[in-house]
């Protein structure tokens, strides 16, 4: 139905919603537990479905048929936000299906048995897709018929095996995830021996607590790498070689690279500073990956080591996926994936497995490349499905700024990343560490109602206080963010990836993202210094440079969009601005780019780019990657 956003509905809802964010479905992903898991939520899912990541809006409201794939970073928004109202419908995907990866769908979607949905397809509400039909791209449109002659039969597996395996899969998930503390509990445990060593007195206690962020620094920094040679070790002992091939599900590979995969998973989860680093790098190498010289990655592999070969001085941006493995009725097909020297995928671009991407070539934001023999070196593909640009606008940032880096700014970025990784593990040893030192003599008495307060008050001001660090960050260390053009070496590009990674991995996990619907997003959005009117729903947190965000009243920015307000082709960050107008809804996974510009009232629906320098007119509608009409200009006003 439809409900009035701000409505007691809509608060169950979000409360909801928030509420499964903590429970990490990503790390049940590929596991028979989360077909478990979505039935206890509701959810009609079929045997032997098998489904990845995905960010539900209404997780009841959604029927998957047995032996039905869904691919990764899929977003199944039944849930969406247009003008006043929350619109929620179901979603329906008979059996035998097969969703690639970074799918979106909206509410009231039907696809019907045996049909395929390609990498990055948008399903507008109401699609139908009937069986065993092929659909491709943002907006989907059908391409051709599933082969049916072509398909694997189904694996099969003994009621036996099946139950040993779901027991394995439920201790591994209890296990794990542990691991993402390692960085914490041995600072813990040497704080507590040097304070029974020294015997302090109450003021020289006092300042033994003032110094623990001093002390925590270096010790954060050597338990972040202890824990990823830690992860690097259980890589080797458990999943010492990958090799190309088609494995079941249901085989005891499928199970060990399943449990690597969610220990890099829930690593990555706490060391979310990795990302973008020399020393994300020099990891993956260490897990077996062939990562060249010089080559920037920001995503994770999960798994796939021994098939990834990145040449040198590529630049893989956020959220891409590499040669996500590819698995249909209960088969797991692995296939080697490389690229070429100097290639470029953009923010959650989507590479196939078995893709080899020649050199020079650019793959866009949220873009697909064409079949291998369609693309050439120096190429550049955009969108889903992917049209080859003849001309691209090009920046030469100097080779000491961009490529070729001379040896003594390595070095300084490493120092300076160095800082920057360790710090939220810094800030997390140091606050838990004055936490238990606050409520730990209560609990000690017993006094276990007052420990229960305590520690929620305690809880709540230490994800302000972190979130109030990275304010403080970003003002101090960026100021004001204007559009400008600086190459990737320039200590100015250095020092805006640093708070863009503090923002996303520290202020985003402890607050933000707990904030996504509610009014005071935007509130702490504003001390960020980006600009938004009043009323308007952030069902995301994607923000980069934030003082050139300015939307306007009662805009829908719904589920995974982003406001993108720099690209970085050719190792040159380019920042502008992003303007939306009044009334706009921005759909599920679209992106706005920079000097781009929203007209009030107009919708973008999922999965939707809207390129940088473009305008969009005010009460129109507009769908794909590029974004193109589909609806011309309407005078009505969904807001009256």
């Amino acid at each position: 139905g439809r409900y009035p956003i701000w409505g007691l509905y809509y608060f169950r809802w979000w409360l909801v919603q928030r509420m499964l964010q903590l429970t990490h479905i990503k790390w049940f992903q590929g596991s028979p537990l989360m077909r478990v898991y979505l039935r206890a939520l509701g959810a009609d899912v079929g045997q032997d479905a098998n489904i990845s990541e995905v960010e539900f809006g209404a997780v009841d409201l959604v029927k998957i048929g047995a032996g039905t794939t869904v691919g990764a970073r899929a977003k199944f928004s039944n849930v969406t936000f247009v003008g006043a109202d929350m619109i929620v419908g179901k979603i329906d995907i008979g059996p035998d299906c097969y969703l690639g990866s970074s799918c979106v769908l909206e509410h009231d979607v039907t696809i019907e048995e045996g049909a395929e949905l390609r990498d990055l397809t948008a399903l507008a509400p109401f699609t139908r897709v009937n069986a065993w039909e092929i659909y491709d791209g943002a907006p989907g449109r059908h391409v051709g018929s599933v082969d049916k002659e072509s398909l694997r039969p189904f694996a099969e597996v003994s009621n036996t095996k099946r139950a040993i395996q779901s027991f394995i899969y439920a201790i591994l998930l209890l296990a794990i995830p542990p691991i993402g503390l390692l960085p914490l509990f041995p600072a813990f445990w040497v704080f507590d021996r040097i304070d029974d060593y020294l015997g302090l007195a109450a003021l020289s206690r006092r300042l033994y607590m003032a110094a623990i962020p001093v002390m925590a620094w270096p010790t954060a920094f050597v338990m972040v790498l202890v824990t990823v040679a830690f992860i690097a070790g259980v890589r080797w002992v458990v999943l010492p070689r990958v090799r190309e091939g088609y494995y079941s599900v249901f085989s005891w590979f499928y199970l060990r690279k399943w449990a690597v995969s969610l220990a890099a998973e829930v690593t990555l989860e706490t060391l979310s500073s990795l990302y973008a680093t020399v020393y994300m790098r020099a990891w993956y190498r260490l897990m077996g990956a062939k990562i060249g010289k010089d080559s920037e990655i920001s995503t994770n592999i999960a798994g796939r080591y021994d098939l990834v070969e990145i040449g040198d001085k590529c630049f893989i941006a956020d959220e891409v996926i590499l040669g996500d493995e590819d698995i249909r009725r209960g088969w797991m097909h692995l296939e080697k994936l490389r690229t070429g020297s100097r290639v470029f995928i953009g923010n959650d671009g989507v590479l196939p497995a078995g893709a080899d991407i020649p050199d020079g070539a650019l793959i866009g934001i949220k873009s697909k490349p064409p079949a291998n023999d369609q693309i050439s070196a120096g190429d550049t593909w955009f969108g889903s499905p992917p049209i080859k640009l003849p001309v691209r606008q090009k920046f030469d940032g100097g080779g000491a700024w961009t490529y070729e880096a001379p040896r003594w700014k390595k070095y300084a970025r490493a120092l300076f990343e160095a800082v920057h990784i360790s710090l939220p593990t810094m800030l997390f040893i140091t606050f838990g560490t004055w936490a238990i030192e606050w409520f730990g003599p209560a609990m000690l008495e017993g006094a276990y109602f007052q420990v229960f307060w305590m520690f929620v008050a305690a809880s709540t001001a230490i994800a302000a206080a972190m979130t109030m660090v990275v304010v403080g960050v970003k003002w101090a260390t960026m100021g004001r963010y204007e559009p400008v053009t600086k190459p990737m070496w320039s200590w100015w590009a250095m020092r805006t990836e640093a708070v863009a990674v503090l923002y996303w991995g520290l202020a985003g996990k402890v607050m933000l993202d707990h904030l996504r619907c509610t009014p005071f997003l935007p509130w702490f959005l504003r001390l960020f210094g980006a600009k938004f009117g009043q009323g308007c729903v952030l069902d995301m947190t994607d923000i980069t440079e934030f003082d050139c965000i300015e939307v306007g009243d009662f805009c829908n920015l719904n589920a995974l969009s982003a406001l993108q307000t720099h690209l970085y082709e050719d190792r040159v960050m380019k920042v502008g601005r992003v303007k939306l107008g009044s009334g706009v809804t921005v759909g599920a996974g679209s992106t706005v780019l920079y000097d781009a510009y929203v007209g009030d009232y107009a919708r973008l629906g999922p999965l939707t780019i809207v390129m940088k320098g473009e305008a969009i007119p005010a009460h129109t509608e507009w769908s794909g990657a590029p974004a193109a009409p589909t609806r011309p200009a309407r005078h009505d006003c969904p807001l009256a």
